[in-house]
């Protein structure tokens, strides 16, 4: 049976900070490993947030970051992706805690992708499987 995880991405409006919280909406234990044809979906406290997976190479250097999207036939990586659309995007490449994708979280400025900020010792965005950034 598929799992479906959502990445909640919660903005503090006061400081324009986010956090990546990663939910196993199937219930159950958090979700370390996802396999093809698992569910993806993102939800945020903020109805213009955005995310994008990223294409460059980490820096530094990460052995466990893979590049891309898990599912780049539904979002390739650098497109924006507007939160709010509850799009259910299916897994079509594993990833687990050791080998995730990085997201970017944000939202638009005059047609640009602006990142939030991030709380101190965190990143800005997420991995996908996660665990919380």
């Amino acid at each position: 049976m598929a799992r479906h995880l959502n990445h909640d991405i919660v903005v503090d409006k006061n400081t324009g900070k986010a956090k990546v919280m990663s939910q196993n909406i199937s219930g159950g234990a958090p979700i370390t490993r996802l396999q093809k044809g698992d569910i993806v979906t993102f939800s945020s406290t903020d109805p213009n947030s955005e995310i994008r997976y990223k294409d460059d190479p980490p820096n530094p250097p990460s052995l466990g970051t893979k590049q891309g999207s898990p599912f780049p036939g539904q979002l390739a990586p650098k497109i924006r992706h507007r939160v709010d659309a509850g799009t259910h995007f299916m897994v079509e490449t594993e990833c687990d805690l050791d080998h995730h994708f990085v997201f970017e979280c944000g939202h638009d400025i005059d047609g640009d992708f602006s990142e939030w900020g991030a709380l101190t010792r965190r990143l800005r965005g997420g991995n996908t499987p996660g665990p919380d950034a």
